[in-house]
């Protein structure tokens, strides 16, 4: 089952105000709904819709500027961001942020619409196709980091793993530390479920700790994952989750026993 969309539902407290500003400020085509159950004005433009409804409990919505300092209320996916902040300005449309390049490599620009909520139009700029199957797993392994005990014996979860095959599949794992010798690392877990999945060949490995922070996987699995395969010096492993740099395993063992096999 796949989750194909979205929409945005803003309520305001003047229906016809804020149509009329996303109809001939921001170029959205309006169609109405105010004879409906539930009175509303649909907004299009492009794939992007955008559904008013009227606060009938005399509130305004607060930005989240507002509530919280920061964040957005809305974020929009574009390629044409110089052009359409244009297009905007032109318009008279109160401009936050200008086109440019955030911390986490999106190309953005943000507004203010007429209720103060923030709206960024951007998309994530990939400096290649590499630094997204290196997002990919990063994200993969940072939503598993969750440090929690199990029982008085066993804590789970306070550093996550996920590596990549050379067939392109991921697989995941998380720590487990126990009073015996019976735990497991995270990045050796992961590896255990790509045994149990029938592979064993590894093109890539990252290692998150719950703060986020990327690690290098422990002496003991860097003897696990060169057993594994004769071209185990050249698995990737992520050192900067910033820069997207690597390490190759060969790099980080530079002496093996079993090369004298």
């Amino acid at each position: 089952m796949k989750i194909y969309s979205s929409l945005t539902v803003f309520s305001t407290l003047d229906v016809e105000k804020t149509a009329e500003f996303y109809n001939k400020k921001l170029g959205f085509r309006r169609v109405d709904y105010l004879q409906s159950q539930e009175p509303h004005i649909c907004l299009y433009r492009s794939s992007v819709e955008v559904v008013l409804i009227q606060a009938s409990n005399g509130q305004r919505a607060i930005p989240n500027r507002e509530l919280y300092g920061y964040g957005e209320d809305a974020y929009f996916i574009t390629d044409a961001q110089q052009e359409l902040q244009d297009e905007f300005e032109a318009a008279g449309v109160e401009i936050i942020e200008r086109v440019h390049i955030t911390d986490c490599h999106n190309l953005e620009f943000s507004i203010c619409d007429s209720d103060g909520r923030k709206i960024i139009f951007g998309m994530k700029q990939w400096l290649t196709v590499e630094d997204k199957i290196w997002q990919e797993l990063y994200s993969r392994a940072k939503n598993l980091t969750d440090d929690k005990k199990l029982s008085d014996f066993i804590r789970v979860g306070g550093v996550a793993a996920a590596i990549m095959t050379d067939k392109g599949n991921i697989y995941t794992g998380v720590c487990i530390d126990a009073v015996s010798s019976l735990g497991m690392c995270a990045e050796r877990n992961a590896m255990v479920n790509m045994i149990t999945n029938g592979e064993s060949k590894i093109s890539k490995i990252v290692v998150v700790k719950e703060n986020g922070t990327v690690d290098v996987p422990c002496k003991a699995c860097h003897g696990y994952m060169m057993q594994l395969d004769r071209d185990s010096r050249n698995i990737e492993i992520l050192i900067d989750a910033e820069m997207w740099k690597t390490v190759m395993l060969g790099d980080l063992t530079s002496y093996w026993c079993g090369d004298k096999q």
